[in-house]
C-alpha cells in the first residue's frame, strides 16, 4: 500500500513538474509553442492527398502526372487559350509550414493577373527534389507542356551533393547521420505527430540536435557539421574535392535541361532560393553554427557563375532579402524572413519576395 502510494505521489509530482516546464518553455520559447505539428493525411492517392506541415494543412492533386500543391477547388484552373509556368523545385516549391495562399507560386499568380499576364501556374515538388528527378519528369511529361510556356527550376544550395548521396529514386539523401541521430529519426514520426504538441518537448528536441553535432572547434574536427547540408554548395575545407565534383555534376545536368528546353522552345528560369546564413541578422536560425569561414567556395558566385556561363536566365531574389532587411532593422522593425530555427525555408514575408522577383525575372523574357 505504501509503495503505491509513493507511486502516485511521485507521478504527481512528475505531473505538476511537466506542467511547470511546459509553462515556463512557452514564456521562454514562444516560437516553439505553436506550428509544430507535421503529419500525413491520406485521401485518394491516385488523384490527390493532403498533409499537415508545421500545423498548415496541404493539399496536392495530381494533374496529368504531375503532382501539384493546390487550392482545394475540385477542379484544376487551366485554360488552353494561354501558356504555362511550371515550377519545379523542393520544399521551398512545396510551401513549406505555409498557407496555399502564402506561396511564392500564389502571390506570382496575383502579380501576373494585376499586370493582366495571364498564365496558367503550375507548382510540382517534394522534399528531397534535385535537378536530376526534375529532369526526368519534365523529360517524361513533354508532352503537357506547350511552345513559349515557362520552366522553373527552384535551386535550392543543398541540392550540390556528389553522385553517392543520390538515392536509386534520384532524390537527394542528406548528410549522413551518426547513431544518435538514426534512433532518433525512428521515432520521427510519433516526434511530430503527436510529442511535438508539447512545447517543452520541442525544446528539447531543439538541444538535443544541437548536443549530436559538432557546433565548436576547428572546420577539420567538425567535419560535415561545419557547414551540414551546404557543405558542398560552399565546398567546406575538408570537402573541397568532392565539392568540385558536385558542382561539376549539377552544371552538366543544368545544361542538358537548359538544352532541352530550347529544343522544344520552352523558355527556363533558375529562381535561386536564398538561405538565411548570407543575411548578416539572422544569426539566432543558424543553432547549428554553419560557419562560412569553412568554405572554399563562394555558392551564390558559383552559381551564378554556371548560369551566365550558359546564358540561363535567373531569378537572384538574395539581394531584395538583404534591402528588405536592412529596411526594417533601420525602423526597428526587424522579424526574419525565413522559419524560426531554420537556415532554408523562407516564411510568407519571404516568399513574397522571391515572387517578387520571379517576376521581373519572367517578364524580362518580354
Amino acid at each position: 500500500m505504501q509503495l503505491f502510494k509513493n507511486t502516485i505521489k511521485l507521478f504527481f509530482y512528475l505531473f505538476f513538474l511537466f506542467i511547470f516546464l511546459e509553462f515556463l518553455s512557452i514564456k521562454l520559447f514562444s516560437e516553439y509553442s505553436k506550428n509544430q505539428i507535421f503529419k500525413k493525411i491520406t485521401n485518394n492517392e491516385s488523384s490527390s492527398f493532403s498533409r499537415v506541415t508545421k500545423s498548415q494543412f496541404q493539399y496536392y492533386k495530381k494533374f496529368n502526372d504531375i503532382w501539384i500543391r493546390s487550392d482545394m477547388n475540385n477542379d484544376i484552373q487551366y485554360s488552353e487559350n494561354q501558356n504555362s509556368i511550371w515550377i519545379f523545385g523542393d520544399s521551398v516549391t512545396n510551401g513549406y509550414g505555409l498557407k496555399y495562399t502564402d506561396t511564392y507560386h500564389h502571390n506570382l499568380k496575383n502579380i501576373l493577373d494585376a499586370n493582366k499576364k495571364n498564365f496558367n501556374i503550375f507548382a510540382t515538388s517534394e522534399y528531397n527534389n534535385n535537378l536530376i528527378n526534375v529532369s526526368n519528369l519534365i523529360k517524361k511529361n513533354k508532352f503537357v507542356f506547350k511552345e513559349n510556356d515557362i520552366l522553373v527550376f527552384q535551386f535550392n544550395y543543398n541540392d550540390i551533393l556528389p553522385m553517392s548521396f543520390i538515392n536509386e529514386n534520384n532524390f537527394l539523401v542528406k548528410t549522413k547521420r551518426n547513431y544518435f541521430r538514426k534512433i532518433v529519426s525512428k521515432l520521427d514520426t510519433l516526434r511530430f505527430e503527436y510529442f511535438h504538441r508539447s512545447t517543452f518537448i520541442r525544446v528539447l528536441t531543439h538541444y538535443a540536435s544541437i548536443l549530436s553535432r559538432k557546433t565548436n572547434g576547428t572546420c577539420e574536427e567538425r567535419g560535415i557539421d561545419a557547414l551540414g547540408q551546404y557543405t558542398y554548395s560552399y565546398g567546406s575545407i575538408k570537402y573541397k574535392t568532392k565539392s568540385i565534383e558536385a558542382w561539376n555534376l549539377f552544371e552538366n545536368k543544368l545544361i542538358e535541361l537548359n538544352n532541352i528546353a530550347q529544343k522544344d522552345n520552352f523558355k527556363f528560369v533558375v529562381m535561386i532560393s536564398p538561405i538565411s546564413i548570407q543575411l548578416t541578422n539572422h544569426k539566432k536560425l543558424n543553432f547549428h553554427n554553419y560557419s562560412l569561414d569553412c568554405s572554399t567556395i563562394d555558392g551564390r558566385a558559383k552559381i551564378l557563375e554556371i548560369l551566365n556561363n550558359n546564358q540561363i536566365k535567373y531569378s537572384d531574389p538574395l539581394d531584395l532579402f538583404l534591402e528588405t532587411e536592412k529596411i526594417d532593422v533601420k525602423e526597428n522593425n526587424f522579424e526574419p524572413l525565413f522559419f524560426e530555427y531554420d537556415t532554408n525555408h523562407p516564411n510568407a514575408k519571404g516568399n513574397l519576395l522571391l515572387s517578387l522577383s520571379l517576376y521581373k525575372s519572367i517578364f524580362n523574357f518580354d
